[in-house]
């Protein structure tokens, strides 16, 4: 089974070299921001604090093995140092296969404690999202700056859709995840102003929360 692997951790030099310990060849970075609201970093004089993102494929059998090297290694469980996580995908096609090292062809269902929620809006709107999740028990998160593929506003179904998008990433214990969903939805939802989509992900496994489970 092959896996999207998704670290945010600010040492490139000895990420890449894991990535080409394990020959982890689909490597794509991106930068993300830490979700502080705007307002308290501005009073603390800082600027936004900028993260680094890689999405990853990698096979099931190497999983354990990698990110047990993230912790000891690149000490990534230790606070503030970055979090990995991996989540199952249903299907690849058969050049990122052959390219990758053999994976199980055996499906097994993953017992998860975390879920990443997503959420989509328009620009501006990522401290709405992140205090609507914070009310009923999510803590930190990351910010992606996007865009729409289209080059201009445009309509659908008489709402309008802006180009540029903020992209908000909160991983949450599955127990509230609905109610987090719930609450960004009630916030910053299609029908508000932030014009906002939010769906979850399961994780299979993840390192670098505070309140991981072992």
């Amino acid at each position: 089974m092959i896996k999207l692997l998704m670290v945010i951790f600010n040492d490139e030099k000895k990420l890449k070299s894991l990535f080409k310990k394990y020959k982890l060849t689909f490597n794509t970075m991106t930068y993300g921001l830490g979700t502080a609201p705007s307002a308290i970093l501005d009073y603390l004089g800082l600027a936004d604090v900028r993260k680094s993102i890689y999405f990853s494929l990698i096979p099931d059998t190497l999983e354990e093995n990698f990110l047990k090297e993230l912790k000891t290694k690149l000490k990534i469980k230790e606070a503030g140092r970055g979090i990995a996580l991996t989540i199952s995908l249903n299907s690849s096609n058969k050049y990122v296969k052959d390219l990758l090292p053999k994976g199980s062809d055996k499906v097994e269902k993953v017992e998860n404690d975390y879920e990443l929620i997503m959420t989509i809006v328009k620009e501006g709107y990522r401290d709405t999202v992140m205090q609507a999740a914070k009310k009923v028990g999510a803590t930190g998160g990351t910010l992606i700056e996007g865009r729409s593929l289209g080059s201009s506003r445009t309509v659908f179904m008489d709402l309008a859709i802006e180009p540029e998008k903020d992209i908000v990433l909160n991983i949450v214990d599955k127990k509230i995840a609905r109610k987090v969903m719930e609450s960004i939805t009630k916030e910053a939802g299609i029908k508000t102003e932030a014009h906002g989509l939010t769906f979850s992900l399961p994780i299979d496994r993840v390192i670098g929360l505070q309140d991981e489970k072992d």
